[in-house]
């Protein structure tokens, strides 16, 4: 045992053959577990083989041994008021020693677990046994009485295929004196049902179980984390006849204070010890259903806290591949998993008859009453017309696209709208605006089809195949609705644009929100769910048509425009108060103070996104401010060990959302920039190569994007000594750039500079100076001569000039280059860079060597500030080796 693990309570004896429980004679154990031992027994006053169940009363939370066995006698008492034929009866209840008894029927068969395993079952098979079992659980809840740890263990089939819910040992009578009625039972039904008893004199007992225990190490007591559970090896069932069981005591996984039940089919309340109802069984009777259809349970978790977090976040897991369950009981099961009660079936009679409503089936009986007389309209009527009306309904999609960004067939004309976009990039006059326009183009056609073709799906699916709701289909169309908003946003900047926006719309072209989620039902359905009160929903219907609008302007490159009315935006949301556009507002605010390097407001705003999409529970926004974070917390702050907590929080909800590739890989790059601030090179190599991966994968090898990527791959080869390998992947980079943004563009001529500075570390200082020259052109006719970038090309330049042993030369390009540096530069270590070939190329020259020495003794002191020591000593070096002066 390692430290902070107990073992578990001795197991007491059990009970010899011939032993007496009240009027019943024991005839041998059946299984033991978390609340007791069962036994079968012997009623010879009505000559019957019964089967017996001890409870164990354990003291505890200020109850003693006396009250703690009232309290379960009490609720042994309404357990053994069932009477239903999917519920094994209970015969009577009494007292045993410290120990509550219920005598119940002895059922002649095996548990669904045991029925499952011997063999592969049929998916119409496991659902008439579950819909069984459900309608046991279902007269429960009808006198009060919730079971609180359904699982496959506690349901029987006998020999003779009938099904018996068991084990309601966990269960507590919803309807207390004076409280609530359970969720869908009415208020006189619930007051048929409920048992006359006395107000306890204490809180009920915790049964304590045998084959797990839960300790509070050090840790957990402090609530710091989830306490250590003790899981020793379980002894394997004891059969009588065979493999047949009254009612196997093996709790797994039994979990004992506040939470009680088996963890892997807990709800999420039972979890957070809240208050329960009828929806709670409901949720793990949907646990064990999932579990026996799919050969695997709807939460991953191997460890308690991975399952809490999973289940009480509702991250169901993916249908496996080849799965033969027909969709339409996933979207049961997934409902019935929902992680709000509210958002699950009003009833376990609601779920029942859903699970019951096969589509298909209602689709074959249609079809055999009106086959007929469809027939005789198709020969009447020409029903071909009938059959093309039923797909056409559902056509619409590139009709909505019209004015936007229309979907055009080869050898039709230049949809106006292209064209006006086409003629207001080359009025810009940029050069590169021909390439832009071309690969702009390409990326809002292939978003359009996308589109498209997705609301296609959405409306067959309800309106052609039958397989999901009209509500659903309306989320779909509302969530398409709002990408169509943001698509129609940017194709209005385009129309306007100005040479910033033709620099930055191949980047605006790619933020355009996913369509993923208009795909994600149980998201749309249960997470993020719309306004119900109809003003509310169009007044945040208007306010995200201006975050869209400010989203494109600020995408395009018109961030100032974004920045001035971001205030007044995040106000009116807030005044709304619908927390999910209260986060996707200052997300949108985060992103654009980051643009202004304003680290503070960023980061206020990233968390305040974060924190509101975690209390609305919007996944995709708590993913991208986290990335966000990365970025301001880590990058720019210097705050290492916090960006990567957030980086492990964005990447694990992204992995639980999955499809939001281009997000992962914009993490991956911003987690290389971590890396390259703290020297953790092969950390830096190895997450830039993935997001090169990702792109590659989801944008083609030929997109800029993907070209920005090998660019940052040979600055990690770079920086990690790897200079020819480097020198590879950034002509990929120039390559792919120059093709889909022109030879002027702005970000060709950041792969020159990088070039450049490869081959200045090869020794190769001619081509580098043809590089830099490229990238200095670029940026002073595209930024303006006092641009920041032109640091990086001029300083580059002097560089090669005093390795070329031309030191007169190198000191005009690096006079200008520190005066850029020093008035927009914010990062010291480039500064102290230029400061100290400033100082070399002086020092070389037999300028002003005073000042030649200050320049060098403040990049020393830069560079030990930014935590660089080793070129603080190679300065510290350099300056000895050349006296005081």
């Amino acid at each position: 045992m390692g430290s902070g693990q107990t073992l578990p309570d001795s197991v007491p004896a059990a009970l010899a053959r011939g032993a007496s429980i009240g009027r019943y004679i024991v005839l041998a154990m059946v299984g033991r577990g978390g609340m007791g031992e069962v036994y079968a027994a012997y009623d010879p006053e009505l000559d019957r083989k019964v089967a017996v169940k001890l409870l164990r009363v354990k003291p505890g939370n200020g109850v003693s041994l006396s009250e703690g066995r009232a309290r379960t006698l009490r609720e042994a008492q309404a357990i053994a008021r069932l009477s239903h034929p999917n519920v094994v009866v209970a015969y009577d209840v009494g007292t045993f020693e410290d120990k509550v008894f219920i005598a119940m029927e002895y059922v002649e068969g095996n548990t669904v677990t045991y029925w499952l395993q011997v063999q592969e079952r049929d998916w119409r098979d496991i659902l008439k046994v579950f819909m069984d079992a459900g309608r046991g659980l279902a007269a429960a809840h009808e006198k009060g009485i919730i079971h609180r740890d359904f699982k496959t263990d506690n349901v029987m089939i006998s020999r003779d295929r009938h099904v018996r819910v068991m084990d309601f040992g966990l269960a507590r009578q919803v309807q207390e004196k004076g409280g609530p009625p359970p969720v869908g039972m009415t208020a006189s039904q619930a007051a048929r049902s409920a048992v006359p008893l006395p107000a306890p004199a204490a809180p009920p007992v915790v049964v304590q179980p045998i084959s797990i225990r839960i300790v509070e190490s050090a840790r957990g007591a402090t609530g710091d984390g989830p306490p250590t559970v003790v899981i020793p090896e379980p002894a394997p069932p004891i059969p009588i006849e065979g493999r047949s069981s009254s009612g196997s005591f093996d709790a797994r996984l039994t979990r004992t204070g506040a939470m009680m039940g088996t963890p892997a089919y807990m709800a999420p309340e039972q979890f957070l010890g809240t208050a329960i109802d009828a929806r709670s069984d409901q949720f793990s009777f949907c646990i064990a259903l999932y579990e026996a259809l799919y050969h695997e349970r709807p939460f991953e978790g191997t460890t308690m806290s991975t399952l809490t977090s999973n289940v009480v976040h509702g991250n169901v897991r993916p249908a496996p591949a080849g799965s033969k369950v027909p969709l339409w009981v996933r979207k049961v099961l997934i409902r019935g998993l929902s992680s709000r009660p509210r958002d699950r079936f009003q009833s376990m009679e609601a779920l029942i008859e859903a699970l019951g409503d096969d589509p298909n089936v209602q689709r074959r009986k249609v079809a055999a009453v009106a086959g007929g007389v469809i027939m005789a309209g198709l020969v009447a009527l020409g029903g071909w017309k009938l059959l093309g009306g039923q797909n056409q309904v559902c056509s619409g999609g590139p009709a909505k696209l019209a004015g936007i960004w229309d979907l055009v067939k080869a050898g039709e004309a230049e949809p106006a709208r292209h064209a006006q976009i086409r003629k207001a990039f080359m009025a810009t006059g940029k050069s590169y605006a021909p390439d832009v326009f071309a690969t702009v183009s390409r990326a809002l056609t292939t978003y359009a089809q996308n589109w498209a073709g997705m609301y296609k799906e959405a409306c067959e699916a309800t309106r052609v195949r039958g397989e999901q709701s009209a509500e659903v289909m309306d989320l779909r169309m509302e969530c398409l609705q709002e990408r169509l908003g943001g698509t129609k946003a940017l194709t209005e900047v385009f129309a306007d644009a100005t040479g910033e926006v033709v620099e930055n719309s191949v980047a605006a072209a790619n933020a355009l929100e996913s369509l993923d989620r208009c795909a994600n039902v149980p998201l749309l359905r249960a997470v993020v769910r719309p306004p119900e009160d109809p003003a509310v929903r169009a007044r945040v219907s208007e306010l995200r048509g201006r975050a869209a609008d400010l989203k494109a302007r600020f995408d395009s490159g018109r961030w100032k425009e974004a920045l001035r009315e971001m205030p007044s935006l995040v106000a009116a949301a807030r005044e709304v108060n619908y927390e999910p556009l209260t986060a996707e507002t200052l997300l949108l605010s985060g992103t654009v103070a980051l643009k202004s390097e304003n680290a503070a407001a960023a980061e206020s705003a990233l968390r305040g996104a974060y924190l509101a999409a975690e209390v609305s529970r919007h996944d995709e926004v708590r993913a991208e401010a986290a990335t966000g974070l990365v970025w301001v917390v880590g990058f720019q702050d210097g705050r290492v060990q916090d960006a990567k907590k957030w980086a492990e929080n964005a990447d694990a909800i992204l992995q639980r959302l999955g499809g939001h590739i281009l997000l992962q890989s914009w993490l991956l790059n911003d987690l290389g920039a971590l890396y390259a601030r703290t020297g953790e090179r092969s950390e830096m190599l190895r997450a830039e190569r993935e997001a090169l991966s990702l792109k590659q994968k989801t944008l083609g090898p030929d997109h800029p994007d993907v070209g920005i990527s090998e660019g940052n791959i040979a600055f990690a080869l770079q920086e990690s000594g790897q200079s020819q390998e480097a020198l590879v992947h950034v002509g990929r980079a120039l390559a792919i750039l120059e093709k889909g943004l022109g030879a002027g563009h702005p970000d060709v001529a950041t792969q020159f500079s990088n070039r450049g500075e490869i081959l200045n570390a090869l020794g190769r200082h001619r081509e580098a100076l043809e590089c830099f020259e490229k990238a200095r052109v670029i940026w002073e006719r595209e930024l303006g001569p006092e641009d920041r970038n032109l640091g990086y090309a001029l300083t580059g330049m002097g560089l090669a000039y005093l390795s070329d042993d031309n030191p007169t030369v190198a000191l005009v390009h690096l006079q200008r280059a520190l005066r850029i540096r020093e008035a927009v530069e914010t990062n010291p270590s480039r500064r102290a860079e230029t400061r100290f070939a400033l100082a070399r190329a002086m020092w070389n020259a037999n300028r002003d060597r005073v000042r030649a020495h200050d320049l060098a003794e403040r990049a020393k002191d830069e560079f030990a500030a930014a935590g660089d020591a080793q070129h603080s000593s190679e300065i510290g070096t350099w300056l000895r080796d050349r006296g005081s002066i």
